[in-house]
């Protein structure tokens, strides 16, 4: 089974879950997690709304169910879907401004641009309008003098080493068993396909 609206039946085998939102007036909406085939994409279809009185204003009827096919769908787009973001994790790491890299300096005036430093702190301080915080990093230069200076003003030089097959199948793994139901994998045996 699946949504069934007025005699039409749709999501066939792609109801993914249901849940509940209780109002605050003691009205009770009810939804359906939904794989759209087409999309390749979630969709949230509002399934019920009830009233306190056990009234169902919508009246669509609803059973879970997910269909292998489907499964396997649900798995392959999301399985790109980590690919890129473990690709973006690791870009993302390559720019990030931490202790113990070695930075360039890119933007600024009291310091050269173009100088080679040495970051051995990264925190906070207020900004001078005194909204909000920025980020400062602490750094020695070749000649081991200390300087302050902004994050934002340091790129990253440090040659990141590229993660292994097992770091990567591990985040996919992980991004895998966060962004899917169990009953999901189990359908479709995701095992077998990382």
């Amino acid at each position: 089974m699946a949504i069934i609206e007025n005699g039409t039946i749709s999501f066939k085998g792609a109801v993914i879950k249901t849940w509940d939102h209780y109002w605050i007036d003691g009205m009770v909406s009810e939804y359906a997690l939904v794989w759209n085939i087409e999309k390749h994409e979630y969709e949230t279809v509002n399934i019920g709304y009830y009233g306190s009185d056990g009234h169902d204003f919508i009246g669509i009827k609803c059973e879970v169910e997910v269909s292998e096919i489907i499964s396997r769908d649900i798995l392959k787009h999301t399985k790109k879907s980590a690919i890129y973001s473990f690709c973006q994790s690791v870009i993302e790491k390559k720019s990030r401004i931490e202790a113990g890299i070695d930075a360039v300096v890119v933007r600024g005036r009291k310091v050269q641009k173009g100088k080679k430093l040495n970051v051995f702190w990264v925190g906070e301080r207020p900004t001078f309008t005194g909204y909000g915080t920025e980020g400062i990093a602490g750094c020695y230069d070749e000649q081991g003098n200390k300087i302050w200076i902004k994050a934002d003003y340091l790129k990253n030089v440090t040659p990141l080493k590229s993660p292994t097959v097992k770091e990567r199948k591990k985040y996919i793994n992980w991004y895998i068993e966060q962004n899917t139901e169990k009953h999901v994998r189990r359908i479709a045996g995701w095992h077998n396909m990382v």
